[in-house]
């Protein structure tokens, strides 16, 4: 028999370790919570999107202040919204006709103008995240590595037997010389926190790009640090050891744990995983309820989004 195919990414493979029915929710029948993003993702995503708008025209070859006008001007159509982005139906495939990927550019829903508090929770405004893209431009003025590629997708088989093929997908945020091909990772964040290496995204990027290095690029929207406190640059480094163990025994594992939920159909609740640092799985209610309401459960609080995959353009 010809071995099974299998494509996997960090997202989903995060998500495996954690929770089987989780990943049946997320990635086969794609369901996210009514009402969008949470406040976090929502400003995480705007300076995603201003740093990628802002390195591409690097890439092509534009100045730095024409650089700075792309991203700003992007982040401001993310925060306002594409009509076109905004109707795209999410059984829609392809591109939208406004040309922006995935239809992204829906408008944020959950974050306000200038910061607040609500309640308990403290929201960000887009005012301060696209500041902070300013300070992070200014704190990094003077960078003298080249970037090579923003927001690029790749996928390539890292693994192969006689019964398992494996294809591994993965975004860069960007990919830049600096006296050594490089991957970076921007990770928005609230409060300071330290980077692990145990991370399944920063090490299938590291094979992907053939290095052993990566650099966690730590953006931080709090309001009283200083910029070389809220920005850093962390580097993670692998021995080929650590990488081959990753590449040849924890993703085939989980390949073929992946392989089984598919065939028999079922994907187990790990109750270990339903409180994180962030709070309760998006799921909780539906997991609490008896098995034959859970369907209603999940009518009342999610919609279908499209189909997951890391790598649309």
């Amino acid at each position: 028999m010809p071995p099974i195919n299998v494509a996997m990414d960090a997202t989903i493979l995060s998500s495996l370790m954690s929770c089987g029915a989780v990943t049946d929710y997320k990635y086969n029948q794609n369901l996210t919570q009514k009402g969008g993003k949470s406040n976090s993702l929502e400003v995480g995503s705007l300076v995603h999107v201003f740093l990628e708008y802002y390195y591409q025209s690097l890439i092509d070859k534009k100045s730095k202040s024409d650089a700075i006008d792309a991203g700003v001007a992007a982040a401001k159509l993310f925060i306002k919204g594409c009509p076109i982005c905004q109707n795209y139906p999410l059984d829609a495939v392809g591109q939208p006709p406004c040309g922006h990927k995935n239809a992204d550019f829906i408008g944020m829903v959950n974050t306000p103008q200038k910061s607040e508090k609500r309640g308990k929770s403290e929201l960000i405004g887009w005012e301060w995240a696209l500041d902070t893209c300013m300070q992070y431009l200014a704190h990094y003025v003077n960078d003298s590595f080249t970037p090579l590629a923003a927001e690029l997708t790749k996928s390539e088989i890292i693994f192969e037997n006689e019964s398992l093929r494996i294809l591994w997908k993965a975004k860069f945020d960007l990919i830049a010389d600096s006296g050594m091909i490089i991957p970076f990772d921007h990770k928005t964040m609230k409060q300071r926190r330290d980077s692990l290496s145990l991370n399944n995204q920063f090490m299938g990027q590291c094979i992907l790009t053939k290095s052993r290095n990566m650099i966690v690029n730590k953006i931080g929207f709090q309001t009283s640090l200083k910029p070389s406190e809220k920005f850093e640059r962390a580097m993670m480094s692998y021995s080929k050891a650590r990488l081959d163990e990753w590449q040849n025994e924890i993703v085939p594992y989980w390949a073929n744990v992946y392989v089984s939920y598919i065939k028999s159909g079922v994907w187990p609740r790990n109750f270990t995983h339903c409180e994180n640092k962030y709070g309760f799985c998006d799921f909780k209610e539906v997991c609490s309820s008896d098995k034959n309401m859970r369907n209603e459960v999940i009518k009342l609080n999610f919609i279908k989004r499209r189909v997951w995959d890391v790598t649309n353009d």
